[in-house]
């Protein structure tokens, strides 16, 4: 057999092999990240200190797709906290309101 067609073979060959493997390691992973994700969604029930029957009607809700969320109002001083990760001072927060005034 021809010196190039055979490398070219056992190259196919090896490179299979590797796919395989690294299938194998995708789907571990991918397994490993729906299970850190359920214990996400486990801790953040968990710390909502629900009573048993609350829990129940929250867990029902979000099963049947009667649930809703309630979106409050977010104030200026919580929203820079939000996009800056720190809480505005009383200065800040009255210059960022004659900002938005003057706009």
């Amino acid at each position: 057999m021809n010196k190039k067609l055979k490398r070219y073979l056992e190259e196919i060959d090896r490179t299979e092999e590797k796919i395989a493997e690294l299938q194998g390691h995708l789907k571990n992973v991918r397994a490993a990240q729906k299970q850190e994700e359920d214990l996400e969604i486990v801790r953040s029930i968990r710390g909502m200190k629900l009573s048993g029957r609350d829990l129940f009607a929250l867990l029902n809700g979000l099963q049947d797709g009667t649930l809703k969320i309630r979106e409050e109002p977010v104030s200026v001083k919580e929203e820079k906290k939000v996009e800056t990760g720190m809480e505005m001072s009383e200065r800040e927060e009255k210059e960022h309101e004659d900002l938005e005034e003057m706009e």
